[in-house]
């Protein structure tokens, strides 16, 4: 059962990056290049190290695949400019890779890429949190809806098996926030607020 949550998941998250890849050329999808490219160089960093812990499952391999399409789109078509965020991230990427090489343990790579995926998505959730229209709904909620069926795929709760799902949870949850909660909420609020006073 979990090995078909776990490819299930794989399948989900890159059919997921169909809206999205169609939302970037339809000028709909204002995407973040700074995230992108941390997210696939991360995650190819993850891809790695669990594969040589034995670890690997079906949403990172989607993840990586989907990924790097979304960067070539994002280079051409996404939002410019890197933040002082992005450079930590980026290095936070090498520092993984260079603990990793010092350690000889793949599990400091997957775990410090599953940290700094989480820090390299905050220029994404502003993006999200100042316009919600520029990101992908409909992309979002399915891997939202893979990140369940991989946690619930994780065969050991260990570092080098739960790290990448976790993170990819993470991100995942708080798009949904921004993308669907928050908007409704935001209407509610003003429309409470706008409302003409009882006399």
């Amino acid at each position: 059962m979990k090995s078909i949550l776990s490819m299930a998941s794989g399948i989900l998250f890159l059919v997921s990056f169909l809206p999205y890849i169609r939302g970037i050329l339809r000028g709909e999808t204002k995407s973040s290049k700074a995230s992108w490219i941390i997210w696939a160089s991360l995650d190819t960093i993850s891809l790695c190290g669990m594969y040589a812990k034995g670890t690997l499952n079906g949403q990172i391999i989607g993840a990586v695949l989907g990924a790097w399409v979304v960067v070539a789109l994002a280079l051409r078509y996404g939002v410019s400019g890197w933040t002082k965020l992005d450079v930590i991230c980026l290095i936070g990427a090498v520092l993984g890779i260079f603990l990793w090489w010092l350690s000889n343990e793949p599990t400091v790579g997957i775990l410090t890429s599953a940290i700094v995926v989480v820090l390299g998505s905050f220029p994404t959730f502003v993006t999200a949190w100042r316009n919600p229209l520029h990101e992908n709904k409909v992309a979002w909620t399915i891997m939202f809806i893979s990140c369940i069926c991989a946690l619930i795929a994780v065969p050991q709760w260990t570092l080098a098996d739960a790290a990448q799902p976790v993170a990819f949870t993470i991100v995942e949850t708080t798009m949904i926030f921004l993308l669907w909660i928050r908007p409704r909420f935001k209407i509610q609020v003003e429309a409470l607020i706008s409302a003409p006073a009882e006399s």
